[in-house]
C-alpha cells in the first residue's frame, strides 16, 4: 500500500494534524487531496479536507461507529466483527489519538485483519475527512492581579472553553484548555472570550483558598464565580446548594463535582453517542430520574436533579478516580489555576511551607552499601553518594497525587514550567527519539536491556541512540537536542550527573528539549526538577537511594510501559505491583506525560487470578493527554459488550480459556499475575 496523503498546499493543515498525532491513514491509491468546509460534517471539526478513494486503512485493529444522515447510531464495529452496510449517507467515526471523521455517500464494508481495520466503499468516491484534536493547551491569556476579587473573575472566564453545556461535554474531545493566567497590574480580559451563558453561580467568600477550590467545578460547569459571605451554588431557576455541609467547603466542592460529572457521563448514553455504558447498567435502578427526560433539560435544571440526588445513593457506583491536586493557595500559584481546572480533580488547599515527600533516608542510610552510590566496582553498586535535596532552591510547585497500591501515593512535584513548556511544543512528525544514557561501564546490562525494549513496536517509528560515557558538553548537547525521552543511567549527586570529565550541574542547563526522561540514579529528584525549569515536560526520578540490581528491574519495567504508551504516572503505579522498590521513585513534572501512544488509545493493565475451570480478570485503565478523564475504554473480551469510564477499573470479569487466548493474541499489554508483571505475548492461557 501506498501513503494516501500527497496533498495539495490548502490540504496540509489537517493531514499535517493527522500526521503529527502519528495515526497514518492508508488508502490502496495515491489521492489528491483539497479543502473541506468543516460544516460539511455535523459533528465539531477544526479542520477537514476532501479526498478521493475507494479504501481507507487504519493502523491498528480498531473500533469503527457508522451513524446515518439523521446522527442515528446504525452501526457498532467491533475488531473481530464485520459489517456490511447499503448504499447511503454515512458518517464514520475512526477516532484514535484524535477525533478523526469519515463523510461519505456509498456502500460500506468494515473489517479488521489481527493488525489493521479497513473500510472499503463501492467505488472511488469522494470522502470528506475531519479532525478534532484534544485540545491540551490553553488559547488564550488573562492577566489579573492578586486580589480574589480579580481572580474570580478570570476563573469566570474558564467555561469558555467548553464546547458544548451538554452532558457531552464530559467528553474530554468536547473540553478546550481553559485560558492561561498571568499576574498583572490589573485585570485584563481578551475581547471575544465568550462565555456560556448557564446561569450557574457559585457564590464564596473572596479568598485565595476558596477560588483555588472552586476552580475546576466553575470550569466545568460554565459558572460564573461571584463573592459572597456563605458558600454556595445557584442556578438560573432559583435553586441553592450549600457548599458548606458539616464534611467542610473542600469535601462538599470535590463532592459535586464528582457528582456531577459522573451523572452527565451516564446521560450522555442518551446524546449522539449511545454507547452502551457499564456504568449506566450499574446505577439506573438506583435513580429516581428518568435518563432521556435528565438529557434534554437545560444545564441548570441538570444540575439540581443531579444534587437532589443523595450522594450516598452514587457513591457505591463511582469510579474511583484517583487523582488529587495538593498547593498552597497565594499568589504565587495563581498562574496554576488553569492547569490544574483542566484536569477536574478535587484541589487541596495546604497552607504554609510544602513539606518534602518522604523520603527514605534511614533506610537508605542502612543499605548504603549496597545501593548505587559513589563509583565503585562493587557488583551491588550505588547510583549517588549523598542527599542533594536542597528546598531552597525548589520553585513554586504543586503536587499530583494518585492513589498506588494498598493505600500508598504517586507524586509528582510539577513547577510552573511544567504546563507552560507543553504551551509551545507540537507532536513531533518525526520517529519517537529516545536517548539512552550510561555513564557506567557496571550499569551497561541496563542500558542493553532498555535498547531492546525501546522502539519495539512496528506500527510506531522509533529511533533509539545510545551513549556511553559521556562529557560533560556531550550531555549538555544530547539534553539540549529535541527528543522525546532521555533514559539515563549512571551516579547522581548534589552537584549534578557524573560525566567521564566531571559533573554537570542541573542549575547550569539552560535548555532540556527531552519531553519526559527516567533519571535512574540515586536521589535524582532535584536534578530532576532543574531539567523541568529548563524546557522538559515530566520525568521519573528518585529520593532515595536504589539497588542497583533493582534498578535495572524497575528501568526496564517502566522502559516497557512508557514504549506502550503508559503515562508515567501509570508505569510506577504498575511497576510497584513488580517491587516495593518502586516505592522509591517519585516524579517530576507533569505526571500524565507521555511519549507514545497505547494500541487501545487508553493505556490499561489486567489484573488476573484463576478460579476452578475459569480465569477472573480486572482491567485497569489510566488517564492521559489522548486519554483524558471521561472517554470510554472496552475490553476485547467476547462477555463485555459496553464500555467503561476512563479512568477506573472494569471489576472482575469471568472468561473462559479460548476467550482468553483470544484476549491475549489482542495486542501487547501488562498482565499483573499474583504481584508478577508478565506482557499478554509472553502468556499461554491455562
Amino acid at each position: 500500500m501506498k501513503p494516501t496523503f500527497e496533498p495539495t498546499d490548502d490540504g496540509l493543515e489537517i493531514i499535517d494534524r493527522i500526521e503529527r498525532h502519528r495515526y497514518r491513514l492508508t488508502t490502496h491509491d495515491p489521492v489528491s487531496i483539497d479543502p473541506a468546509d468543516t460544516d460539511e460534517i455535523q459533528y465539531p471539526v477544526d479542520s477537514a479536507v476532501r479526498i478521493t478513494t475507494d479504501t481507507l486503512t487504519l493502523p491498528t485493529t480498531h473500533y469503527v461507529y457508522v451513524r446515518d444522515e439523521t446522527g442515528a447510531m446504525v452501526a457498532e464495529v467491533k475488531p473481530d466483527e464485520q459489517t456490511f452496510l447499503l448504499n447511503g449517507e454515512y458518517t464514520l467515526d475512526l477516532s484514535g489519538p484524535l477525533k478523526l471523521y469519515a463523510c461519505v455517500n456509498s456502500s460500506v464494508q468494515v473489517y479488521s485483519d489481527p493488525h489493521q481495520t479497513h473500510i472499503g466503499f463501492n467505488s472511488r468516491v469522494p470522502v470528506i475527512l475531519g479532525a478534532r484534536s484534544y485540545h491540551t493547551r490553553p488559547a488564550r491569556t488573562i492577566t489579573t492581579t492578586a486580589d480574589p476579587i480579580d481572580i474570580m473573575r478570570a476563573v469566570s472566564t474558564f467555561g469558555s472553553a467548553l464546547k458544548t453545556t451538554t452532558p457531552d461535554r464530559s467528553y474530554p474531545t468536547l473540553r478546550g484548555h481553559p485560558p492561561a493566567i498571568e499576574k498583572g497590574n490589573e485585570l485584563v480580559i481578551p475581547e471575544g472570550l465568550e462565555q456560556w451563558k448557564t446561569g450557574i453561580e457559585i457564590e464564596i467568600p473572596p479568598t485565595h483558598r476558596h477560588v483555588f477550590i472552586v476552580g475546576p467545578l466553575a470550569y466545568y460547569l460554565g459558572a460564573e464565580v461571584v463573592p459572597g459571605s456563605q458558600p454556595r451554588l445557584t442556578t438560573g431557576t432559583g435553586y441553592s446548594y450549600s457548599l458548606s455541609s458539616q464534611k467542610g467547603f473542600e469535601s462538599t466542592v470535590k463532592r459535586v463535582l464528582q457528582q456531577v460529572f459522573f451523572l452527565d457521563c451516564v446521560s450522555r448514553t442518551e446524546g449522539s453517542s449511545p454507547l452502551p455504558l457499564h456504568n449506566r447498567d450499574l446505577i439506573e435502578s438506583a435513580l429516581e430520574y428518568d435518563i432521556p427526560t435528565i438529557y434534554e433539560q437545560s444545564i441548570g435544571e441538570q444540575v439540581q436533579t443531579y444534587l437532589e440526588t443523595p450522594f450516598s445513593t452514587i457513591d457505591p457506583y463511582m469510579p474511583d478516580w484517583q487523582l488529587e491536586i495538593r498547593l498552597n493557595p497565594s499568589p504565587e500559584t495563581i498562574e496554576f489555576l488553569p492547569f490544574v481546572s483542566n484536569y477536574l480533580a478535587p484541589i487541596h488547599v495546604q497552607d504554609g511551607d510544602q513539606q518534602d515527600p518522604p523520603g527514605l533516608g534511614d533506610e537508605a542510610d542502612a543499605i548504603s552499601d549496597f545501593t548505587r552510590s559513589t563509583p565503585t566496582r562493587n557488583p551491588e553498586i550505588t547510583r549517588s553518594n549523598e542527599p542533594t535535596s536542597d528546598l531552597h532552591d525548589r520553585p513554586t510547585s504543586v503536587e499530583q497525587r494518585w492513589k498506588g497500591k494498598d493505600g500508598s501515593n504517586i507524586m509528582s512535584t510539577a513547577p510552573l514550567s511544567a504546563f507552560k513548556n507543553n504551551i509551545g511544543r507540537n507532536p513531533r512528525d518525526k520517529p519517537i527519539e529516545i536517548k539512552v544514557v550510561c555513564n557506567d561501564v557496571d550499569m551497561n546490562e541496563e542500558a542493553k536491556s532498555v535498547d531492546r525494549t525501546y522502539g519495539n513496536r512496528e506500527e510506531l517509528p522509533f529511533d533509539v541512540t545510545l551513549y556511553y560515557n559521556t562529557s560533560t558538553r556531550e550531555l549538555e548537547q544530547i539534553l539540549e537536542a529535541e527528543s522525546d525521552f532521555l533514559h539515563y543511567i549512571g551516579h547522581i549527586d548534589k552537584e549534578g550527573f557524573e560525566c567521564s570529565d566531571g559533573r554537570l550541574d542541573g542549575t547550569t542547563i539552560k535548555s532540556s528539549n527531552a519531553k519526559a526522561f527516567l533519571l535512574n540514579a540515586c536521589q535524582s529528584h532535584d536534578q530532576g526538577l532543574h531539567l523541568i525549569k529548563a524546557g522538559s515536560l515530566g520525568g521519573i526520578v528518585t529520593f532515595g537511594n536504589v539497588v542497583n540490581s533493582g534498578a535495572v528491574k524497575i528501568g526496564s519495567i517502566i522502559a516497557q510501559l512508557l514504549n506502550r504508551g503508559f503515562p508515567l504516572y501509570g508505569a510506577l503505579d504498575v511497576a510497584q505491583e513488580e517491587s516495593i522498590m518502586s516505592e522509591q521513585y517519585r516524579m517530576v513534572g507533569d505526571g500524565r506525560t507521555t511519549i507514545a501512544q497505547a494500541e487501545t488509545v487508553v493505556p490499561n493493565v489486567c489484573f488476573m487470578q484463576q478460579e476452578d475451570d475459569n480465569t477472573i480478570v480486572e482491567i485497569k485503565m489510566y488517564d492521559s493527554v489522548p486519554a483524558e478523564k471521561g472517554a470510554v475504554f472496552t475490553p476485547h473480551l467476547e462477555s463485555v459488550d459496553s464500555y467503561y469510564i476512563v479512568p477506573g477499573s472494569t471489576g472482575q470479569i469471568r472468561v473462559d480459556e479460548k476467550n482468553l487466548r483470544d484476549f491475549l493474541n489482542e495486542g501487547k499489554f501488562p498482565v499483573v499475575i499474583n504481584g508478577t508483571v508478565y506482557w499478554s505475548d509472553e502468556l499461554d492461557s491455562p
